[in-house]
């Protein structure tokens, strides 16, 4: 053996620090885990990569969809929640106002009672409207 090859393999049997397969490791260098023989187990489960772009994308259209749908559920049932709440707040404020009207024989009440029981016979039949007809394919059972 020549005198330059001798040097690196004694300063390698000399360095107290040695990693698990003999190899010598520079003081600063921090220790580094064994690789593992054969393939990379990654390598074999990732599909080629046009084809991830593919199903990247359809993944990424159908989460799209699903939000947007349910988005739209979300607003129909604010709006149906929200008609009905203020139906009933009409209905229970008009007739009470209509009825002491009557006994008061006021006409502006009167036509105040009436125009409040109008408005929320009116948001009743809105909230019939939107159960009967929804903005979205109502999910059906087999």
């Amino acid at each position: 053996m020549d005198a330059r090859e001798e040097a690196p393999q004694a300063a390698a049997k000399e360095s107290p620090r040695t990693s698990s397969e003999g190899e010598a490791q520079a003081p600063g260098e921090k220790k580094r885990a064994p690789e593992l023989p054969g393939p990379d187990p990654m390598a074999r489960r990732l599909p080629a990569a046009g084809e991830a772009l593919y199903d990247e994308s359809a993944v990424l259209a159908l989460a799209r969809h699903l939000v947007e749908d349910s988005q739209v559920r979300t607003h129909y049932y604010v709006k149906i929640c929200v008609s009905a709440f203020l139906c009933a707040l009409l209905l229970l404020i008009g007739v009470p106002v209509f009825m002491e009207s009557r006994v008061t024989g006021s006409l502006a009440y009167t036509a105040l009672g009436v125009v409040l029981v109008g408005f929320g016979l009116v948001l009743a039949v809105a909230v019939v409207v939107l159960l009967f007809h929804p903005p979205f394919k109502p999910k059906r059972s087999k």
